[in-house]
């Protein structure tokens, strides 16, 4: 009865009969579904039925860096799986929908001249463009992008039942959103615990390197990990332990690191973790070695103990 009462409703609002069985098969493919590119991939199949399109993607919102980044693509097209992974939220088509909240459709993105990432698209079988926001009641989390290699094919889209998939399928991405931030602290707060246990325990300092870079391992990928104290002495870090299983012979103990022109320096002088800039072969030439044995990207973090910097840990890892 709740069929025929939810058919009704659906009915009474204008909704066509086959546009509200799509909307009923989106919704039990979203209420049986956790993985997100499966439901998308899954989402595109039933989708087909009512829309033309040859390439379904969803695009989220990068606040940390503003851009908009490629978060799942379904295609048809083996081409398109070389497009960019993300775009500025300035000068782009999604970025203007996700700031904007309204829709975009365009008949040929060729011929757009507004956005500078246009451009972009003649290098793949990209013409006709239709753009979504992705939306719930507590945020705007990005865009769905529908493309066709041929012009015109939205210039008669139906927006408003667009609009209606767009906002189901937001809710799954924030409804999994929530599920991966809850995982994360899950796993954050054991790897806490496991460090915490490894610190307690009667080990020297390149035993408990070793067991803790084991701990982070699960939640940060990594081939290298590095320890270097400051030595006041002569104003420079001095390496006092590495964790290198493919090559433990790089490890020279109490190597100078000195503060400038290093990333573990910088990470000890302005107290915030350092990412890699520049590829390590680049660098001092001490750390050649390391670049030669593979390892092209690295991160410092500073050790702090009551406002006090003692060091930092250092880990890489090959590109």
């Amino acid at each position: 009865m709740s069929f025929i009462a939810d058919r009704t409703q659906a009915a009474a609002a204008g909704l066509p009969a086959r546009q509200y069985l799509t909307l009923l098969e989106l919704s039990k493919a979203i209420a049986s579904h956790r993985d997100l590119p499966d439901l998308i991939h899954e989402l595109a199949g039933h989708l087909h039925k009512l829309f033309d399109f040859h390439n379904l993607a969803v695009m989220l919102h990068d606040s940390r860096r503003n851009v908009m980044r490629m978060h799942t693509l379904d295609t048809t097209e083996p081409a398109m799986l070389a497009v960019p992974t993300e775009v500025p939220v300035e000068g782009s088509i999604a970025g203007w929908v996700w700031q904007n909240q309204k829709p975009f459709v365009t008949s040929d993105v060729r011929e757009e001249t507004s956005f500078v990432t246009t451009k972009v698209a003649r290098d793949f079988p990209v013409r006709s463009v239709c753009i979504l926001p992705l939306t719930t009641a507590n945020e705007p989390l990005g865009v769905l992008s529908f493309s066709s290699d041929k012009t015109g094919v939205y210039d008669q889209l139906d927006l408003d039942f667009a609009q209606l998939v767009a906002a189901q399928i937001a809710v799954a991405m924030e409804a999994q959103c929530y599920r991966d931030q809850l995982t994360h602290e899950r796993d954050r707060s054991q790897l806490l615990l496991e460090i915490n246990n490894t610190l307690v325990s009667n080990l020297n300092l390149r035993e408990l390197l070793s067991a803790i870079s084991g701990c982070l391992r699960k939640l940060i990928p990594h081939d290298l990990a590095g320890l270097a104290l400051y030595d006041a002495e002569s104003n420079n870090l001095q390496a006092s332990a590495l964790e290198f299983p493919a090559n433990e012979d790089l490890f020279i103990e109490n190597e100078t690191i000195p503060l400038e022109g290093t990333m573990t320096g910088q990470a000890f002088k302005t107290r915030r973790t350092v990412i890699s800039g520049t590829p390590l072969s680049k660098q001092l030439p001490s750390i050649k070695r390391f670049a030669d044995a593979g390892v092209k990207s690295g991160c410092s973090a500073p050790l702090i103990s009551h406002d006090r910097a003692l060091g930092g840990p250092f880990g890489s890892q090959p590109s």
